[in-house]
C-alpha cells in the first residue's frame, strides 16, 4: 500500500534582515491511508507552513513531497489544483466561506470543481449531517462562528476526500462549539476513512490522532 503523503529531507528556509532564518530542517514524514496524524509544537514552530507544504500550496528550499502517487516539484500551479480537486479537503482556523454564497453553495463550490453529480443533494446531506438543515440557505455572516465552521467540514468532506489537511480547526471558537466541531470532525474522519493531517495546539484534540509529532527547536520533527 502506498502513503498517501510522504516527505523527505523536507527543508524551509526565508531570507531575513538577519540573514537566512531555517523554518523547517530535514523533515522526514509518511502518512498511510486513514492514518490520524497530529502536528503539534510552539506557536511559530512553522507547524502550518509544513501543512502548506505536504499540500502543495507552498514549495519547499529542499527536498522531495509525494502526495497521492505524484511528485508535486514535477507538476505545475494548475497539475497540483486539479490532483487536490476531488482528493483533498482543508479545513482551516479562519473557515474561508465565501460571504456571498449560502451555505449550501459554499459546499457545491467543493463538489463543482471536483465534477461530480448531484451537487445539491450531496451538499444538502452533509449539512443535514453537521446539524445546518435549518441553516442552509443562510450566508456566513449570519453564522455563528460554530456554524461557520461546520459549513466549512461539510465543504472539506463533501468530495470524499482520500486526506484531510486541518489547520487549528477549533482555534476560533469558544469551548462548546469546539467540542462539537471535534466530535463532528472525527465521527465524519471515521465515516469517510480520510487519512488526516491535523495541526493543533490542543492536546485534548491531538490526543485522538493515531499518532503525534512535534515541531521542536530548529525546525526539527520529533515523534
Amino acid at each position: 500500500m502506498e502513503p498517501i503523503v510522504t516527505a523527505n529531507n523536507l527543508s524551509r528556509q526565508v531570507k531575513t534582515a538577519d540573514g537566512e532564518l531555517t523554518i523547517l530542517d530535514e523533515i522526514e514524514l509518511s502518512v498511510m491511508p486513514g492514518d490520524a496524524v497530529a502536528i503539534t509544537g510552539p506557536s511559530g514552530s512553522g507547524k502550518s507552513t509544513l501543512l502548506g507544504l505536504l499540500a502543495g500550496l507552498e514549495d519547499p528550499s529542499r527536498g522531495s513531497i509525494r502526495l497521492l502517487g505524484h511528485e508535486l516539484s514535477e507538476l505545475n500551479q494548475d497539475e497540483k489544483a486539479a490532483l487536490r480537486a476531488g482528493n483533498v479537503g482543508f479545513v482551516f482556523q479562519a473557515f474561508y466561506l465565501l460571504n456571498g454564497l449560502t451555505a449550501i453553495e459554499n459546499v457545491e463550490i467543493a463538489l463543482e470543481l471536483a465534477g461530480r453529480d448531484h451537487q445539491r443533494e450531496a451538499a444538502a446531506e452533509l449539512l443535514e449531517r453537521v446539524g445546518l438543515a435549518e441553516r442552509m440557505n443562510h450566508y456566513p455572516p449570519q453564522l455563528s462562528g460554530g456554524e461557520q465552521q461546520r459549513v466549512a467540514l461539510a465543504r472539506a468532506f463533501a468530495v470524499n476526500p482520500r486526506v484531510l489537511f486541518a489547520d487549528e480547526p477549533t482555534g476560533n471558537l469558544d469551548t462548546a462549539s469546539s467540542e462539537l466541531v471535534a466530535d463532528l470532525f472525527f465521527d465524519l474522519r471515521l465515516q469517510y476513512g480520510s487519512a488526516l493531517l491535523l495541526v493543533t495546539h490542543d492536546s485534548t484534540l491531538a490526543a485522538r490522532c493515531d499518532r503525534i509529532l512535534t515541531l521542536g527547536a530548529g525546525g526539527r520533527l520529533q515523534s
